[in-house]
């Protein structure tokens, strides 16, 4: 029997996304333009992703939650992408993860503050690929958000047992400091099918600058992914950046795409960009597209998701997506 779906596990937290002027230097005042509060985490935003896309696959969230506020409006979110909460584990007094999101309105740039609640009393049972589900890939996000995962050898433990009942693995990463990423990250690679990483992530964990001078090093980012590949990771790494990503497969094929043009007049905000992106590749890969076009609905998704604060409202279907791209055009490489 052919295993479709995917299952996505790890962190979910309640987004409050500030749109501000500017970055304010310590003690003087920025102003807040708007607030919008949605779902977030990695594989929410994936698993948000995939079904804006079109996926007709089962999709699968495993995470937990709080009993308080917070979590009610997180589960009203994530259900309004048409997401199945079922499986979304409710901890009895605990806080539910939540992330200020400051999005400069100036630059796109994003800075985070996270209260990690009940994410740091989530275990490897809360996460366990289920029994009833024969899914085809394995999606697990993000060590070092997560304090017992962390400490336990849990990260590992999961992705082994999702190996163990035939599926492809694959990681996400969320912007902890480039040491707990060193730490933590290198020995999950060997089991890990897709390693899908951004520049940042790829630099902590490598040692090599994709990204000298904020723009892409193409050369370097494939170096990224080559040593990537050497340190265990199965099948395929990739490296994304606002310029565009590059991909190389353990075959020995390489793809290499520039990002969508977008005018910034139409950019709300780059959060979940990364998250819409690896929704694009989970995407091409679960219905066996080439390496190539994958990366091209990666980046279109992408796009697309820049035109909502939220992380992934603005996401197409595929078809749009990748229609947007085309009238849009590429960067230059």
């Amino acid at each position: 029997m052919t295993k479709r779906g995917i299952v996505l596990a790890g962190i979910v937290v309640l987004d409050i996304v500030h749109i501000i002027d500017h970055w304010p230097a310590e003690e003087t005042l920025a102003f807040i333009d708007r607030t919008e509060m949605a779902a977030g985490g990695p594989p929410h935003n994936a698993a948000a992703g995939l079904l804006k896309l079109g996926a007709d696959f089962p999709v699968t969230l495993l995470a937990t939650s709080g009993s308080d506020a917070y979590g009610a409006t997180m589960l009203s979110s994530a259900a309004s992408y048409g997401l199945d909460t079922s499986r979304v584990s409710v901890i009895a007094g605990a806080v539910t993860s939540h992330t200020h999101v400051m999005s400069c309105r100036d630059t796109g740039r994003r800075t985070f503050f996270a209260q990690l609640g009940c994410n740091n009393q989530m275990t490897v049972e809360h996460l366990m690929p289920p029994e009833d589900i024969d899914a085809k890939i394995y999606y697990l996000g993000s060590p070092g958000t997560a304090r017992d995962l962390d400490k336990s050898d849990g990260w590992r433990s999961l992705l082994r047992a999702a190996k163990a009942r035939g599926m492809k693995t694959c990681m996400e990463l969320c912007p902890v400091p480039a040491e707990q990423l060193r730490e933590l990250v290198p020995p999950c690679l060997p089991l890990c099918d897709v390693f899908v990483v951004n520049d940042y992530e790829a630099a902590s964990i490598t040692g090599v600058d994709v990204a000298p001078h904020v723009r892409l090093s193409w050369h370097a980012a494939e170096e990224a992914c080559r040593k990537l590949l050497k340190m265990g990771v199965a099948e395929l790494a990739c490296v994304h950046h606002p310029d565009g990503a590059v991909a190389v497969a353990r075959s020995g094929e390489v793809a290499k795409r520039p990002s969508v043009r977008v005018d910034q007049a139409e950019i709300a905000g780059a959060t979940g960009a990364g998250d819409a992106f690896y929704a694009g590749i989970l995407f091409g890969l679960h219905e066996g597209w080439s390496l190539g076009n994958s990366l091209d609905l990666a980046n279109a998704a992408a796009a697309t998701s820049l035109h909502s604060p939220t992380t992934s409202a603005g996401i197409r279907p595929w078809a749009e997506c990748l229609a947007y791209a085309k009238a849009r055009g590429l960067r230059s490489t």
